[in-house]
């Protein structure tokens, strides 16, 4: 049986993830509640975006992940800013910017362009980075 984990620095946000087998804490990618090499495979869409440090996210990400064990990063590209308007705080991800983060912690960083997400229709505006943790 698959266990699930949820993690994120609002409670609101918290109370909305209603599944069965989900356990949730509040956190943040910097400071994730877990212990080192808890998890399998890590996923996160549009969060490292509001991380202030992408290289301490990416860190803690790496270090609940078990090795030869998944992070995934769904998020917008640095090279489509422009394509839609977007808050001052955004960040978008030059791809092989965050590519060359990853590869500290990992042994492989595949990285997929043109995701489709929720029927959008701006090509290319997602990006998944999915590493193999070391």
């Amino acid at each position: 049986m698959n266990k699930y984990y949820a993690v994120d620095i609002s409670a609101v946000v918290m109370s909305d993830v209603d599944f069965p087998d989900v356990e949730k804490k509040q956190g943040t990618l910097t400071c994730i509640p877990y212990v080192d090499k808890f998890v399998d495979v890590l996923y996160t869409c549009e969060a490292l975006e509001h991380a202030v440090d992408i290289a301490s996210a990416v860190r803690e990400m790496a270090r609940v992940v078990n090795s030869g064990g998944k992070i995934i990063i769904i998020d917008k590209p640095k090279d489509l800013l422009g394509t839609m308007e977007i808050d001052e705080w955004e960040q978008w991800f030059d791809v092989d910017g965050l590519k060359n983060i990853l590869q500290e912690y990992c042994s492989t960083v595949d990285v997929i362009r043109n995701i489709d997400y929720e029927n959008n229709h701006i090509p290319g505006l997602f990006a998944a980075w999915i590493g193999t943790v070391k």
